[in-house]
């Protein structure tokens, strides 16, 4: 058998490693294109989902491409972004090859059924890629209690009269530990006042032999007007680990993580209007219970021409806010003078609803002895647990003023320029050498300078309130207010829209002013929002600008009479597209378990 002869080795010339050279510089070419091409990139947690989940989109940025901050305005045409936006810079040092980065992650549900598409990002020149993710229709298995977690919302009526507190509970069932990070969103219902009761709270419940923790969050609900109130699902997401997950045991290692996206139900309650029983032109007020209470600073059958008593009338209530609740006034009668005190409410919330206090304080300052008798008060309210109409009353009380030492009637401040008393009777002037009538002048005007500086404070106090306070003879439920990281005390952006709605309808100018600028700020949590021109320049949208300068012209320059009606409109779209800075805190849970 021959063997076959064995082949030389190929001899590689000059020509050949230039040519590999040349083949290993175009291949670093293309690698260092393809880095500089992922410098900007974007991706989805899912692309197949129903209607009713949350998908996280990430958009990664490289540091080369600098700090500039994504804009995610593009995505409302489609999706509704959930929560705030959060972002993590990432350090990596391989081998001397260094990467950072930034990541921007916003949570989004579809706003309807088919292929949707999240379009692509522009950063400083660079161009991400566009997503496609498909919706399919809503699941109805929102909430399996067979789960490690799940998700329950209840209220607490089916049906309500407007302006009626609605109780809106959620539930967190909860068998297995938290990452930190896990976000609830808040109910978003149009047309009424929102308001949290309270924090959160925790307890124990079984459900199908398995101990679940429970967080609990309360809020109250306001319908503004009659008809159908819906209220859409609320979102909870959070990284869990698996219940009994095998790497649970070693403490070096660490158990599957999994990202769980939740979602409530929906909610459909009927509003019934004021009922026709109520009487007319009376306050309406829709409470599970209302009392009014009455204290006095003296003894009514001890006083004296000069002398002063202080009546304080206490109004409660359950289930209304205190700004709902109307203040009790007396007509000065002759020989009787009031002066009534700046009211001081309160309000508390617990597990049941809201509880509202109004206290007037009136000053009764007698210039003429004789008996006297303040009406009875008589309020009526409507039962809501009863469903009836209910009056609350304060009995008529009778003041006998005994004439004083000097006069029966007191000089100086209480008779008029042609020297008539209150009552009607002639004064009775002093002499000069009597130490007791200049005592009570003296008394008197210092009464009177007092009562003077009480009256310009509460003035001034009045110019600091918001619109809901002064409106009128209607008064608007209490707006939910929080403080933002900027320190604004103004109203959220959601509760500031309903006071723009009521300052509209009046067609209050002034009153629209001021509403459209708290919207602005809570929409932003911008403070430094103090005119109309800085209103236009945030929201930077045609339309509202041209409605804006009209309503400043009509204002401050004279112009033509401006309906109010086509302003609320604008806001209400420019709010629903989401064009707004969205409060991440808002949403933000408190940690579950201890670490």
């Amino acid at each position: 058998m021959v063997n076959a002869p064995s082949l030389p080795p190929p001899a590689y010339g000059v020509s050949h490693i230039l040519l590999l050279k040349v083949c290993v510089l175009l291949l670093g070419l293309l690698l260092g294109m393809s880095a500089r091409a992922q410098g900007l990139s974007a991706f989805v947690d899912r692309t197949d989902v129903s209607i009713n989940d949350v998908i996280t989109l990430t958009l990664r940025i490289d540091s080369n491409l600098g700090a500039a901050r994504p804009q995610f305005s593009g995505l409302n045409r489609e999706f509704e972004q959930v929560g705030g936006i959060s972002s993590r810079s990432t350090y990596t040092n391989n081998n001397g090859n260094i990467q950072s980065w930034t990541e921007y992650s916003i949570m989004l549900r579809p706003l309807t059924t088919g292929v949707l598409t999240i379009p692509a990002f522009r950063v400083n020149g660079e161009v991400s890629n566009s997503i496609q993710v498909k919706v399919g229709e809503a699941r109805q298995d929102v909430a399996d209690e067979d789960s490690d977690i799940f998700l329950r919302s209840t209220v607490s009526k089916d049906s309500v009269y407007v302006q009626e507190q609605l109780l809106y509970t959620i539930k967190i069932y909860w068998s297995i530990s938290f990452d930190q990070g896990a976000q609830l969103t808040s109910p978003q219902v149009a047309d009424a006042v929102v308001q949290q009761l309270g924090t959160d709270s925790n307890h124990q419940e079984v459900v199908n032999g398995i101990n679940f923790n429970v967080t609990e969050r309360k809020f109250v609900i306001f319908p503004q007007s009659s008809g159908e109130l819906v209220i859409p699902p609320v979102y909870f997401s959070a990284s869990v680990g698996r219940r009994g997950s095998f790497n649970s045991f070693f403490r070096n290692s660490r158990a599957p993580i999994r990202e769980i996206n939740l979602v409530s139900e929906t909610h459909n309650i009927a509003i019934k209007p004021q009922p026709a029983s109520f009487p007319a032109g009376a306050t309406w007020l829709p409470a599970k219970q209302l009392a009014l209470e009455e204290t006095w600073s003296g003894n009514l059958d001890a006083l004296s021409v000069g002398d002063a008593v202080t009546h304080n009338v206490i109004l409660n209530a359950e289930g209304l806010s205190s700004s709902l609740l109307p203040g009790v006034t007396y007509a000065n009668q002759g020989g009787l003078r009031f002066y009534p005190d700046q009211p001081v409410r309160e309000d508390n919330a617990d597990s049941q609803g809201m509880h509202g206090k109004r206290t007037d304080g009136t000053a009764i300052v007698a210039s003429a002895s004789g008996d006297f008798t303040l009406p009875e008060v008589r309020l009526p309210w409507w039962n809501t647990e009863t469903d009836r109409l209910e009056t609350a009353t304060l009995p008529a009380r009778t003041i006998n003023v005994q004439p004083s030492a000097a006069n029966d009637v007191l000089p100086g401040v209480f008779s008029d320029q042609n020297g008539v008393s209150a009552n009607g009777a002639p004064t009775v002037a002093a002499p000069a050498s009597s130490g007791t009538s200049l005592l009570w002048v003296v008394a008197t005007a210092l009464f009177a300078a007092a009562w003077a500086f009480t009256t310009f404070l509460w003035l001034r106090s009045r110019q600091q309130l918001v619109y809901a306070e002064t409106l009128g003879t209607a008064p608007m439920p209490h707006l939910p207010e929080r403080r933002s990281a900027t320190g604004n005390d103004d109203p959220d952006a959601q509760a500031a829209l309903q006071l723009l709605k009521l300052a509209c309808q009046k067609n209050d100018l002034r009153a629209v002013r001021t509403a459209l600028i708290k919207w602005t700020r809570a929409s932003g949590h911008d403070n430094s929002v103090q005119t109309l021109e800085a209103v236009q320049q945030y929201w930077n949208d045609p339309t509202l600008s041209t409605q804006l300068k009209a309503l400043d012209a009509a204002l401050y320059g004279g112009g033509e009479r401006v309906e109010c009606q086509p302003i609320f409109e604008q806001a209400a779209r420019l709010h629903k597209d989401g064009q707004h800075s969205v409060d991440t805190d808002k949403y933000q849970l408190p940690p579950l378990y201890k670490q």
